[in-house]
């Protein structure tokens, strides 16, 4: 029961915001910066309650609104990096994408969608 626990612990701990102001006309994109490694199989190899936490942490870091990820599901990838949508509890979606070097970028999907960035 513990490790679980921990896992979740060690991969949402260490989340900083890095918020960056919305660039003109473009949806508002956050970058979240995560230790080094393998995060993207990390994630694929988690449990949808561990996994949603992980988002859960990724979305209050940076500094968007949502109270529980309800539902987490991998999309394909954006940009050459592997992207997951995450729902939140108010049916707000936001799509996290998740770089080599340990950045995590979080947006609203609906931004994206009207960008025409993410499906």
């Amino acid at each position: 029961m513990l490790r679980p626990f921990l896992t979740v612990a060690l991969l949402a701990l260490p989340l900083a915001a890095c918020g960056k102001p919305a660039p003109e006309g473009g949806a508002e994109v956050t970058n979240i910066v995560v230790p080094a490694g393998d995060y993207a199989e990390r994630l694929r190899g988690m449990g949808d309650n561990e996994r949603n936490a992980v988002f859960y942490r990724a979305i209050h870091d940076a500094g968007r609104p949502c109270q529980q990820v309800k539902h987490g599901a991998a999309i394909p990838d954006v940009g050459g990096q592997p992207a997951w949508t995450a729902t939140c509890e108010d049916n707000s979606r936001w799509v996290i994408i998740l770089g080599k070097e340990g950045i995590a970028q979080v947006a609203s999907a609906a931004e994206l969608e009207a960008a025409g960035k993410a499906k």
